[in-house]
């Protein structure tokens, strides 16, 4: 009965998170799947007490911008980040505010991650606006109100084929500074050597599907290794969910077909992409498939499945535990929310590691962005100069930077002292639910937010 229940509220938060994945009716494409955390009774985004405050200002230190160079000036690739030691407080205290295209589980995620983060940037949290049902002009209607107010800081997630009209609107308030979030902004124009979606309008914060569909192969043919050193190659098999009409989805999946071709040696003929595109986004959907799907090869003792996102990875892992195959099997995913609270259940599959990026961790470079803009330290054009990606420079005037977010491996071991260090860092107490949480120790320089090195793709060059 357990596993049923946390199936079907899995089902429904993963419907609603990725309609931030290119799957849902917003087309909200870019974002590749950036991770949610618990929005429920246990969140607390108050506030620092006097405690946390003081603790917080004796870090302080006399420097001219968050993360300056020695020399004191400005470093473009750092200055968006949090600086504990740096005093937010001598800049004017300015209203902040979220504007989404929805009130889905993701995008109230984010909306807690932004509050939690204006305390430390000295920002007034203006709220969560959103309309519910989804509506470009509704929306519309509501950031007009905003900008109405006189709020003149934002981040903006409408619906992503409304950008143009966004950044047309934006051009008559020249004081507002902004950043999107499950998307990138794009213009919609269309042609050869033009990105899919158009050319980036602004800086995009986010994470490379090419990139996630490989490193998932990667683990699941680790895992294999150093488990199983012995399986006979022609018992090992690798299936990669795919959504074919979502283009982040299914950009993972072809990179995870090509990785497992490219490592899996006697056993590259052994893999198979399973298409949900007919079945939805649900763990019900991959439960009706995936057992076909195993049946078909009888022959595979070793199942590697790259779940690509919760629901999908965790109704293979129940299939597979239905026909007594989760000790010779691994399943993997992006994301995570639903494998740690399986894990924080007590449930033992083979839902084994998520690649997991905190909320907190996705929403803070944004957010600092915005404040720099708006500080005057950099510009749309010029903040984080090592993170162009040549594929986004269509031309003159389309050469934005997209900055990559950290992720970190997460199993049924290991995951408690990461959250509870993505709390310290934020002033969050998101994940104090998870239990063994207060008997964790970690400290704030364990692990950190920056991606600490970028593909070998990104030039650097603003063509």
């Amino acid at each position: 009965m357990m596993k049923k229940i946390i199936a079907l509220l899995l089902a429904l938060v993963m419907v609603f998170a990725l309609v931030a994945c290119g799957g849902g009716s917003t087309n909200n494409t870019d974002n590749n799947g950036g991770d949610s955390s618990n929005t429920g009774s246990n969140t607390q985004t108050t506030e620092p007490n006097d405690a946390q405050q003081e603790a917080l200002n004796a870090e302080k230190v006399d420097k001219p911008y968050p993360h300056a160079n020695e020399d004191g000036t400005i470093n473009l690739d750092k200055i968006a980040h949090y600086d504990i030691e740096y005093d937010y407080t001598q800049n004017e205290k300015l209203k902040f505010v979220y504007a989404a295209a929805s009130t889905f589980f993701l995008y109230e995620a984010s909306a807690v991650a932004c509050e939690s983060w204006c305390p430390l940037f000295n920002l007034e949290w203006g709220g969560f606006v959103a309309n519910s049902d989804g509506d470009a002009n509704t929306w519309m209607t509501l950031f007009q109100q905003e900008l109405d107010s006189g709020t003149q800081m934002f981040i903006l997630d409408p619906d992503n084929t409304i950008f143009p009209a966004v950044t047309a609107k934006l051009e008559q308030y020249p004081d507002v500074a902004w950043m999107p979030m499950m998307s990138a902004s794009r213009d919609g124009a269309e042609g050869a050597g033009v990105p899919d979606g158009g050319n980036m309008t602004h800086p995009y914060v986010g994470f490379d599907s090419n990139e996630v569909g490989k490193v998932l192969v990667d683990k699941l043919w680790s895992w294999l290794g150093e488990t199983y050193p012995d399986a006979d190659p022609a018992e090992v098999g690798c299936i990669a969910f795919d959504f074919s009409t979502s283009p982040a989805l299914h950009v993972r999946a072809v990179a995870a077909a090509a990785e497992w071709k490219a490592i899996a040696g006697a056993s590259a003929d052994n893999f198979w992409n399973v298409d949900l595109s007919a079945a939805g986004m649900t763990y019900d959907g991959a439960k009706q498939v995936f057992p076909g799907e195993i049946a078909k090869h009888t022959e595979i003792k070793y199942w590697l499945i790259a779940g690509i996102i919760d629901d999908w990875a965790l109704a293979a892992a129940d299939t597979l535990e239905e026909a007594g195959l989760t000790n010779t099997s691994c399943c993997v995913t992006f994301g995570g929310t639903g494998f740690i609270s399986q894990w924080d259940a007590g449930q033992e599959t083979a839902a084994r590691f998520a690649l997991f990026t905190a909320q907190t961790l996705y929403v803070e470079p944004i957010m600092g962005a915005v404040y720099a803009f708006k500080m005057g330290w950099t510009t749309p054009e010029d903040i984080w100069p090592s993170w162009v990606n040549p594929e986004d420079c269509g031309g003159e005037g389309h050469h934005y930077a997209s900055l990559l977010l950290p992720t970190v491996w997460l199993n049924a071991d290991e995951y408690i002292p990461y959250l509870k260090w993505t709390d310290i860092y934020g002033n969050t107490n998101i994940y104090s639910y998870l239990n063994g949480y207060d008997d964790v120790e970690v400290a704030q320089d364990e692990y950190s937010s920056f991606t600490t090195d970028y593909p070998d793709y990104y030039t650097g060059e603003r063509a």
